[in-house]
């Protein structure tokens, strides 16, 4: 009866807007899973399951200033952008919770049931549960970047989130230590990876995992958990794969981040959605960031309005961006330079391939003269930097910050100043008010 339940739950109906053809989804109305097509169609509601969190998430970092205004538009944004996670403001939006857990239950029958689906041949029911264990140890680590502690030698035995790994959706589950999260992430993406069998997902169904994306993903969680073997391993597996670039040097070149482009292999989340548009501009600290003149990644990300800039990215169902190219560059860049007996000149090399399709020629002439003459630190500094140009407003600051040394953040709002300092445990969200009142277990 639980696992009926289930079903009926995870099949809510769906509505799609059409964009040529991407996430053309149709509604499900069956009641108990049984054929190849209906763990597909469990798969595709976890895939629209997905959470905002990756939009809210950049509220907290340092890449936005959020607009004062006489009627209260900021008051939503407002704790979330001063980290007042204690006594927020009423109406303050919450960071998500439920969704990330319908699609792991949603995920969870596909693992543990689709290997009996009455047809579809062997290779479509194993990518479809390959995919499943993905989602589960994507949303998994989703859970664990906001409510528990990064992962390290010194955490490994404090409490995390509930781990999720049945179909049992009365059971009121235990927190899990970070060590026990981290393992069954790990397991998972392994899992996964032998299940898999399409290398990259055509346009159109690029919001499902494939093997570059799986390789991708695992290649930016042992990056942030300080696996730099790991995370050049698996990030040179993936840019095997596609290592093309979008050349924003090109007048017809395609917004990196459209899910038809060339380096949009997973085209899951929407990053940036549309009302931080209209409630914030782009921070100074990001605009400062850039030539403005001659890298060619401003005109793109940006917009101006007024005295500042909004982020152009994002809004759209064709924008949707969980993962791109550019981010192998960037990893093998960072990872090749820490791990031992890496090549820090290859290292250099993958930076300035990424920014050959970046920057004006002239410009990158010089600049890639100057990343040659670098010494490791400096270099490594310079790969922080890209990433904070490259991936702006696509949610991977907040992780940047927080993985990366917990970095200071300074932040001023209507006159106030607002710090938050190196490794505050701020960085670390309580659990929100729906999930402890449904869960007392999350108070322990």
């Amino acid at each position: 009866m639980k696992r009926i339940s289930l079903y009926i739950i995870a099949l809510s109906a769906m509505a799609f807007t059409s964009c040529d053809n991407f996430l053309d989804i149709k509604p499900v109305g069956k009641v108990i899973p049984t054929t190849y097509q209906d763990y597909r169609d469990l798969m595709t509601n976890a895939y629209e399951t997905v959470p905002t969190d990756r939009s809210l998430s950049t509220v907290r970092g340092d890449e936005l200033q959020l607009i004062y205004d006489d009627w209260g538009d900021y008051l939503p944004y407002h704790s979330l952008f001063i980290w007042k996670d204690i006594n927020p403001d009423a109406n303050t939006k919450d960071l998500p919770w439920q969704q990330f857990y319908k699609a792991i239950l949603n995920a969870n029958q596909v693992i543990i049931d689709g290997e009996k689906a009455a047809d579809g041949t062997k290779e479509q029911i194993d990518q479809v549960r390959g995919e499943a264990y993905l989602m589960r140890a994507y949303m998994h680590f989703g859970l664990a970047s906001l409510y528990s502690d990064v992962y390290s030698t010194e955490n490994l035995n404090k409490k995390s989130v509930p781990l999720a790994t049945t179909i049992d959706i009365w059971k009121n589950y235990e927190r899990n230590t970070i060590g026990e999260v981290y393992k069954q992430i790990f397991s998972d993406i392994e899992d996964g990876l032998k299940l898999l069998n399409v290398d990259e997902q055509p346009k159109g169904t690029n919001y499902r995992f494939s093997k570059i994306s799986a390789y991708g993903f695992a290649a930016r969680v042992y990056a942030y958990t300080g696996d730099w073997e790991n995370a050049r391993k698996y990030a040179l597996q993936a840019y095997e794969i596609n290592n093309k670039l979008v050349d924003l040097n090109s007048s017809s070149a395609k917004l990196p981040q459209n899910y038809a482009s060339d380096e949009n292999v997973l085209a899951m989340e929407q990053t940036f959605y549309s009302e931080l548009k209209t409630r914030f501009n782009v921070s100074d600290k990001l605009i400062s960031a850039f030539d403005k003149t001659n890298d060619l990644r401003f005109a793109k990300y940006f917009e101006a309005k007024g005295t500042g800039y909004r982020c152009s990215l994002g809004y759209t169902l064709a924008n949707k961006v969980s993962m791109r190219t550019a981010e192998f560059y960037l990893l093998l860049a960072a990872s090749e330079a820490q791990v031992s007996g890496g090549d820090l000149t290859k290292a250099k090399s993958y930076l300035k391939q990424l920014l050959s399709k970046r920057l004006k020629a002239d410009y990158y002439n010089s600049q890639a003269t100057a990343i040659d003459a670098m010494g490791k630190d400096a270099f490594l500094q310079r790969v922080a930097d890209e990433r904070f140009r490259e991936l702006a407003c696509q949610g991977f600051r907040w992780y940047d910050l927080r993985y990366f040394g917990k970095q200071e953040i300074t932040k001023t709002f209507n006159g106030e100043s607002y710090t938050l300092t190196k490794g505050d445990s701020r960085y670390i969200l309580p659990f929100p008010t729906e999930a402890t009142e449904a869960n007392p277990n999350l108070l322990n």
